[in-house]
């Protein structure tokens, strides 16, 4: 194996790739990129068995080969070549790595060792903004037990000819929409949507997706993921939501965010219980902490039903108001003891919503 590459090229390309790879796998090949050259380009493989991610970097190939070699090692040497472009040869089960007056001799794996990968299947597409869009917003509320299996992964459904994407720990749910159809469901891992979405940033356009038994598949311009899918069944989500509500509350975000963040100046962690009071145009938001003290803050807001007491967990309601893009949403209360829905007042411009259930104070 003998080429020339573009080192900024190559080094976006193994930036990206690194995010597939395993450093505690007690497979040691899974701590490595395969590297092929061939038909003028140099294939970059990237896996830790749940994330099979493809990249392709155009090179000027001399002679075409193939190895595998360690991640870190080779993604920081070319980091720091001086040069603008860089010479990689293998020799004698070494791989050359050359740029300016440098050179390294990295070690390297037998190829063969590498796993195989998916074939991807792809039958649609998704815009690029779209699914960037959705990650940002229903990631934080994914869960992180690993119990809840089926809701450690983000969602992908069609409703009624709408695209779902749904995030969920059980406590608290967040749903973005787009006016669109998407022709399959998907179940894709927390870790995998981090891998998506650093390729998806520098894309353009869509992106081919498509699905198999065991698999998602991604494909952008110069790079194809598969991700293996969750399994089993995602919970009815709708069944969730509540339609209709006894007290609408209308907020601004940023002035509620403000109110929650000085409030948690004295509370004990991050996650701490608060009592939301709305009354005649007005929202009285408190914290008790029994070893730190009290607060109290009062807002303006558009309401004008009975008074309402509810108790919740702080942190969900930061989370849930700072992946809005309005700077309105609307708090629908049934009653204290019934998941509350915080929704953007334009669902047109912002097509968001989150469910979040209270707590007993």
């Amino acid at each position: 194996m003998r080429l020339r590459i573009d080192r900024e090229d190559f080094l976006s390309a193994l930036q990206k790739a690194k995010s597939a790879t395993e450093k505690k796998s007690a497979l040691p090949i899974l701590n490595n990129f395969l590297l092929i050259a061939e038909d003028g380009r140099l294939k970059l493989k990237a896996t830790d068995l749940e994330n099979f991610l493809s990249f392709e970097v155009r090179a000027e190939v001399e002679l075409e080969g193939k190895t595998a070699v360690n991640a870190d090692k080779l993604t920081s040497v070319i980091k720091n070549l001086s040069s603008p472009t860089a010479l990689l040869s293998l020799e004698e089960e070494r791989l050359i790595v050359s740029g300016g007056r440098s050179t390294f001799k990295l070690t390297t794996l037998d190829p063969e060792d590498f796993p195989e990968f998916p074939a991807p299947e792809l039958s649609a597409e998704l815009p690029t903004l779209d699914l960037l869009k959705a990650i940002d917003k229903v990631e934080y509320a994914i869960s992180k037990e690993d119990t809840r299996y089926a809701l450690q992964g983000m969602f992908v459904h069609e409703v009624e000819g709408r695209t779902h994407f749904v995030g969920s720990d059980g406590h608290r749910l967040a749903l973005f929409w787009k006016n669109s159809p998407f022709p399959m469901d998907l179940l894709i891992p927390k870790k995998s949507l981090k891998v998506l979405e650093g390729l998806l940033k520098d894309q353009l356009g869509g992106v081919q997706a498509g699905k198999d038994e065991s698999f998602a598949h991604f494909k952008g311009e110069d790079w194809t993921l598969s991700v293996r899918l969750l399994e089993g069944e995602y919970p009815d989500y709708m069944a969730v939501i509540p339609s209709r509500f006894n007290h609408e509350v209308l907020l601004r975000k940023e002035e509620v965010l403000g109110s929650l963040k000085r409030l948690s100046a004295i509370a004990e962690s991050s996650a701490f219980p608060v009592k939301l009071t709305f009354a005649d145009n007005l929202a009285i938001l408190e914290i008790s902490d029994p070893e730190y003290g009290e607060g109290r803050d009062e807002l303006d807001v558009e309401y004008a039903g009975e008074p309402v007491d509810i108790g919740f967990n702080g942190k969900y309601l930061i989370e849930a108001l700072e992946s809005f893009d309005t700077s309105r949403v609307w708090f629908k209360v049934v009653d204290p003891d019934t998941a509350v829905v915080i929704e953007s007042e334009d669902t047109q411009e912002d097509p968001y919503l989150c469910v979040v259930m209270p707590m007993r104070l």
